[in-house]
């Protein structure tokens, strides 16, 4: 029963990297700036969650039953020119990384220039909930939408500079722009991996991305908006040097009175450097619907699809990526800032397919 519990050396390891993230915003944020009036804020995030898998690969590549615990630490400053945002996630095996990293400078007020390491803005899931669990109603992240350390197909951490504005557009609405532009990790025979905060980076390649998002009120948490990437992801001990990958989409969240859909379509094209040289091309979309009977309780449903996945030689390096997925889950918010949620999945990865059961328990605080 190990695997469903939190153990002290999660707990020593994320009060560690709590004090990490959080003294390294005290000291930087006001010894870098003149006397000025600021505020700060944190958040911590936990979860634990647990898994039955049933179908094919049980007893080979998957483990019946399986648990995982996890913390999510988020720290922020500002002033009037100058903003810090910090966020530390560890998992129940005492890992723990600096997911977030981020220095800006207020240009204008609804401008800032930042330089750190940051999610990437190629899609919309990865950059609304970010790792922490309590914020997404479901338990599992859409396939496409993974992090790149966790067998994700899109490198989605990147350190360098990014630029975002927020600019009236019509009477109510606005438009909110996001350009990032800096190096992503490497891509070995266990996937991507995301790019070291501080040492080598070794053979890093450039990743650049323009994401723009229209928010027709400000009233409303409707959101529309397209994305559009180019990531050069370099190969270490494969058949070929690199990747050269581009990614392009579009992304929408509404709501309906108590029905909110979110969703994304991603187009893919691939191309694989030197060695077994090849290209291709795939997309993939997904659609989450989810509706609140009250405060307390949420059904929620997602299904997710590709096609042209058999041809695309860079897919084929990522055996265990989910290429298709219908789920349905239940959520049910209470306490101070709880949720506990169940959902069961069918999930397809290259040929094989499985089913999955699984229970979390999410908060955050304060």
């Amino acid at each position: 029963m190990n695997h469903f519990l939190v153990r002290w050396t999660f707990v020593h390891g994320a009060l560690r990297t709590l004090h990490v993230a959080m003294l390294i915003g005290l000291i930087a944020g006001p010894s870098l700036v003149n006397a000025q009036e600021s505020n700060h804020d944190y958040l911590i995030f936990l979860d634990a969650s647990a898994y039955h898998h049933s179908g094919t690969l049980v007893g080979d590549d998957l483990k019946r039953n399986e648990g995982e615990a996890k913390g999510t630490f988020l720290y922020s400053w500002q002033n009037d020119r100058y903003r810090f945002f910090a966020e530390a996630h560890v998992a129940d095996e005492g890992e723990a990384e600096l997911a977030r990293l981020q220095w800006g400078w207020r240009l204008a007020p609804q401008t800032t220039a930042w330089v750190g390491r940051f999610h990437n803005p190629q899609g919309y899931w990865n950059t609304q909930y970010h790792h922490g669990a309590y914020l997404q109603t479901s338990i599992s992240r859409p396939g496409i939408e993974q992090f790149d350390d966790m067998g994700g197909v899109i490198p989605s951490h990147f350190i360098g500079v990014q630029l975002d504005s927020t600019q009236p557009a019509g009477n109510e609405g606005s438009l909110r722009y996001e350009f990032g532009l800096g190096v992503s990790g490497e891509l070995d025979e266990k996937g991507l991996e995301s790019p070291l905060l501080v040492g080598p980076q070794g053979s890093a390649k450039t990743t650049a991305s323009l994401r723009l998002a229209y928010m027709p009120s400000e009233a409303e948490l409707d959101t529309f908006g397209v994305f559009l990437g180019q990531n050069r992801i370099p190969a270490k001990e494969l058949d070929f040097r690199e990747v050269r990958q581009t990614v392009a989409g579009i992304f929408a969240n509404m709501y309906i009175k108590d029905l909110r859909l979110t969703g994304a379509v991603f187009f893919m094209r691939d191309e694989l450097e030197d060695g077994t040289a090849g290209a291709g091309g795939f997309a993939n979309a997904y659609l989450q619907a989810e509706y609140q009977l009250n405060p307390v309780w949420t059904p929620y449903v997602r299904a997710e699809g590709s096609h042209g996945d058999a041809d695309d030689p860079y897919l084929m390096q990522f055996h265990d990526f989910v290429r298709a997925r219908r789920l349905l889950g239940l959520r049910r918010d209470f306490g101070r800032k709880q949720a506990l949620k169940v959902e069961y999945a069918r999930s397809r990865i290259e040929t094989d397919r499985y089913n999955d059961l699984a229970v979390q328990w999410s908060m955050v605080f304060p």
